[in-house]
């Protein structure tokens, strides 16, 4: 279970300077993407024709994780020798899944074996690529993101690739993650139909736990916004406003991801490529249904993020109005109050009124009298 999302904390508003170098750092993060990050070696590795691990590197050394299956039996192994893959029998399922993908060595030992095409060994390696979807004539490969909020609130994008064979499945991870520990545990105690099925019912279920996160970072992110919709109608400031831009930011990293896994979804429905069973096709299509849904989700998070954008602005607005309301009503009271002051303030020696005994508390009541018709008549008028 993780960690419940931090409360946003307030932004010193006395210092305007440390808050603007705040927002500005936060909507800069959100808008680097790796693809500006690794061009140049994107650019370098496709002129020396090489195959080159292109990402962040987030384990110091690649894991593997053999699963061995059938209905009865199971065995697991941690070896990189890959030599069980070599000789894959039925009726046995394979699940190979690799966590750190920057040895590139290791990765092309493995395509070798499974005679994997040189273009499905770069996607695989290249973390900046768009998530698609590609037939060959012995695999399909599939290439998604994950995208999860971690302990400090900030968005954590993963790109995962899966290789479809007839009876195995390869999936090749950034890094450790508890994507699929259920998957492992219903293979493990032989609960659900993992084991009973075929490698295609298996990419189905990793997937639907890809697409679980999905939902889950969703969810985290709307609980912010319910949040920030309190913030923005009792006292909306301006670090209210970064977080805002901060949450479209992330709905819009979230919304280019499902886009193209609801694409390859599609394709494989649209396709009905001969590695997934006519049994399992309802799987395929109950998937796009839960990937449409989020995309829903997503894009009704953005809404409100909009919405909520604009009562801000309107609010501020509406602050500023009332401010400014407030501040004419008083300089429109004082206006005839100094008027008449700046006339007995007048050094002429012969003015008729100097030489009333009761002047002075004559001028006062006139004063007083205009200040109290003016209230009357600004209440009337419902401006106060």
């Amino acid at each position: 279970m993780r960690k419940k999302l931090k409360k946003i904390k307030p932004i010193d508003l006395v210092r305007p300077d440390k808050l603007l170098l705040t927002g500005l750092k936060t909507l800069t993060e959100l808008t680097l993407t790796p693809v500006n990050m690794y061009a140049d070696l994107k650019a370098k590795s496709k002129g020396k024709a090489e195959i080159t691990f292109i990402g962040e590197k987030k384990l110091e050394e690649a894991k593997v994780q053999l699963f061995t299956f059938n209905e009865q039996e199971i065995s697991e192994s941690n070896e990189k020798d890959f030599s069980s893959m070599s000789s894959m029998v039925d009726p046995n399922i394979y699940w190979l899944n690799i966590h750190g993908l920057h040895e590139v060595e290791l990765i092309q030992k493995l395509a070798g074996i499974m005679n994997m095409d040189r273009l499905s060994v770069r996607h695989i390696l290249d973390t900046t690529q768009r998530p698609k979807v590609e037939e060959f004539d012995d695999y399909l490969f599939f290439n998604v993101r994950s995208i999860l909020l971690d302990e400090e609130d900030q968005l954590d994008v993963e790109q995962l690739s899966f290789v479809l064979g007839k009876n195995y499945v390869i999936s090749f991870q950034e890094k450790e993650s508890d994507h699929f520990d259920d998957i492992r545990y219903k293979i493990r105690e032989g609960v659900g139909f993992v084991r009973k099925r075929t490698s295609d019912y298996l990419l189905i279920q990793l997937l639907d736990a890809i697409l679980d996160n999905f939902f889950e970072t969703i969810e985290d992110i709307n609980e912010d916004i319910a949040q920030l919709e309190q913030e923005v109608y009792k006292d909306p400031k301006q670090e209210t406003l970064f977080a805002l831009e901060k949450s479209k930011k992330r709905a819009d990293i979230i919304k280019k991801s499902l886009t193209p896994l609801f694409e390859s979804i599609n394709y494989i429905l649209n396709n009905r490529t001969s590695l997934f069973q006519k049994p399992n096709i309802k799987y395929i299509n109950d998937l796009r249904m839960s990937c449409a849904n989020a995309l829903e989700e997503a894009d009704s998070t953005a809404r409100s993020l909009e919405s909520l954008t604009n009562i801000y602005y309107a609010s501020l607005s509406q602050k500023m109005n009332e401010t400014m309301k407030v501040l004419t009503t008083v300089a429109t009271i004082f206006i005839p109050l100094t008027f008449i002051a700046g006339i007995y303030g007048m050094n002429f020696e012969y003015m008729p009124e100097l030489g009333y005994r009761n002047g002075y508390f004559i001028v006062w009541g006139v004063m007083i009298f205009i200040f109290v018709a003016m209230i009357i008549y600004f209440k009337r008028k419902k401006w106060l």
